[in-house]
């Protein structure tokens, strides 16, 4: 018997609206490092997004390398796969590659435009028998544009059968690699992409120019593999027809994240010698240092709602803060948090937003009972609210009285 945990899309390094999320990720990885020991996982497969940022801090790279170092030294995990998702940098994580073969850790940041070798990306898991357990074909993200995919002069039709070509044959090719080496031992294969049963809500952009997310059919990958572990989609779901999973994000990324579990994925095979076998799937709940909440109403209602908010983490949330006013308040984020810390003794909710809603402005543009107006119905200065309203900046009277004051000068 093997077991694999499958998880991805960790977002080290994430901030939500300039709230750091390094403790939280300290949370997490200290819970995972007790469930690959409780679990006695023998392979540990990070699918992708490890850092948020190609170029990511400092603590976030401590983070990382701490983790692997406590893998290595509190576990009985065989070994380490992690593979580059659209947010990591391909060569930062194929930098210490080499260094970190010594902590049993496969990387593979991501994949050249040369595939007549394909046993870069080829992971065998070995016994303490020296025999093959398990074959993993270790894919990172991949741009189109390494596949041989090009984008001129096609319509996207054209453009989205290239590249699904490419992708089934590149998966071929690798089952043609891992059944050799594995000599009867079951395949698992990575992906880091964007599958059929995802809508634009499950990942923060698209990753590929070739259509609508979520274009891509599970048929790309080899029927040969008995799991696909996919990253890139931040809910868990199994892709309809396949073998293909998503474990999802394990930390909520926004509010909508923070109303679903979160998970992480545990796959059993139960017998090395039957490479056809499919693998026992447990999804495994990740516990939450804290959530992210939206609290929408006017003033009063939000503050009561403040007022008498509970949690069930060792941490009070988030907040995201909608106020409905008649006209806006230049100290209402002054009073919101001087309310707060009359509210609560010990640790208070943390206010990531604050988003005033002029109601009056709300209902002109509803009259019509329609989700499109003309900017001929519109004043000058509703034009340039709505304009902060779509980049998420607060308006107050004194902004309110700059631009007043610009388009006096402007109309002298």
């Amino acid at each position: 018997m093997i077991k694999v945990l499958h998880t991805s899309d960790w977002h080290l390094g994430n901030t939500f609206e300039g709230i750091s999320r390094e403790d939280d990720h300290h949370f997490f990885l200290n819970w995972l490092i007790q469930e690959l020991i409780e679990k006695k996982i023998d392979v540990l497969i990070i699918a992708g997004d490890i850092f948020d940022q190609p170029q990511p801090s400092a603590e976030a790279h401590k983070i990382y390398f701490q983790f692997l170092f406590q893998v290595s030294q509190k576990t009985d995990v065989k070994k380490v796969i992690i593979v580059g998702g659209n947010h990591d940098s391909p060569s930062r994580l194929d930098a210490p590659a080499e260094l970190l073969k010594l902590l049993d850790v496969f990387v593979v940041g991501g994949m050249n435009s040369d595939f007549s070798s394909l046993s870069r990306y080829i992971c065998p898991i070995i016994n303490e028998h020296n025999h093959i357990e398990l074959v993993v074909a270790a894919v990172p993200f991949i741009h189109e544009y390494r596949l041989g995919v090009r984008t001129v002069f096609q319509s996207e039709k054209e453009i989205q059968l290239s590249f699904k070509e490419k992708l089934t044959a590149l998966y071929k090719n690798l089952a043609d690699e891992a059944e050799f080496m594995a000599k009867g031992a079951p395949l698992l294969a990575t992906g880091h992409l964007a599958c059929v049963g995802c809508d634009n809500d499950d990942a923060p952009l698209e990753v590929h120019r070739v259509g609508t997310l979520g274009g891509l059919s599970p048929d790309i990958f080899d029927s040969r593999f008995s799991y696909i572990a996919l990253g890139h989609i931040h809910r868990a779901y199994h892709v309809e027809n396949s073998k293909a999973y998503y474990c999802g994000s394990p930390l909520p990324l926004s509010v909508k994240e923070s109303k679903q579990t979160r998970y992480v994925q545990v796959v059993t095979f139960t017998d090395q010698k039957l490479k056809e076998q499919l693998p026992l799937i447990e999804k495994i709940a990740v516990p939450l240092r804290r959530k992210i909440h939206e609290l929408k109403g006017t003033l009063d209602s939000v503050l009561y709602q403040i007022e008498n908010l509970t949690w069930d983490t060792i941490a009070p949330p988030i907040l995201c803060l909608q106020i409905d006013v008649d006209m806006y308040y230049a100290g209402m984020d002054f009073e919101i948090r001087r309310k707060i810390n009359s509210y609560f003794s010990k640790e208070a909710p943390m206010i990531a937003s604050i988003k005033q809603n002029l109601i009056q402005l709300n209902n002109a543009l509803k009259e019509n009972d329609s989700n499109y107006f003309s900017l001929k119905d519109l004043t000058t200065e509703q034009v340039f609210i709505k304009m902060c309203e779509n980049q998420n900046q607060n308006v107050d009277e004194e902004l309110l009285n700059a631009f007043r004051s610009l388009l006096s000068e402007e109309i002298l």
